[in-house]
């Protein structure tokens, strides 16, 4: 399971400070497509690091397909834990997808939008996709 052509990914820092990375996910194409889970993600350029873990403080229920009608968005957020000097930056990460089984496809780089698209991290988390943006903004 990959990234279908039609499904476009893009991740920005969220309003609420640079700890949040936004992640969105678009179907471009001109037939439905899903989602489950939350995104495999790997920080930075070494994609044969460890995919980052599901967030303990999110809600249940990642194993449910999402559908994505044309033009349908859904939305994870890779939360940023940075705890003094040992921390590593980057400025780019990759995304796969889930397949039903939990096993995911191969990495695609993600664009990443807005003015300063360096982050710092110690540890970090990944939220379930959710047709509702998360923390509110």
């Amino acid at each position: 399971m990959g990234v279908p052509p039609e499904l476009e990914l893009e991740s920005q820092p969220v309003p609420r400070g640079p700890d949040v990375l936004l992640v969105t996910a678009s179907n471009e194409g001109t037939t439905p497509c899903w989602v489950t889970s939350y995104p495999a993600v790997k920080l930075g350029d070494d994609i044969d690091s460890p995919a980052l873990p599901h967030s303990k403080k999110d809600n249940s229920g990642g194993d449910k397909h999402i559908k994505l009608q044309p033009g349908g968005k859904v939305y994870s957020a890779v939360n940023l834990f940075d705890y003094g000097s040992n921390h590593r930056t980057a400025q780019s990460f990759a995304i796969a997808l889930r397949g039903t089984d939990g096993r995911t496809g191969p990495c695609y780089s993600v664009d990443t939008k807005g003015q300063k698209p360096q982050f710092s991290w110690n540890e970090a988390d990944v939220l379930n996709w959710n047709t509702e943006k998360p923390y509110d903004f």
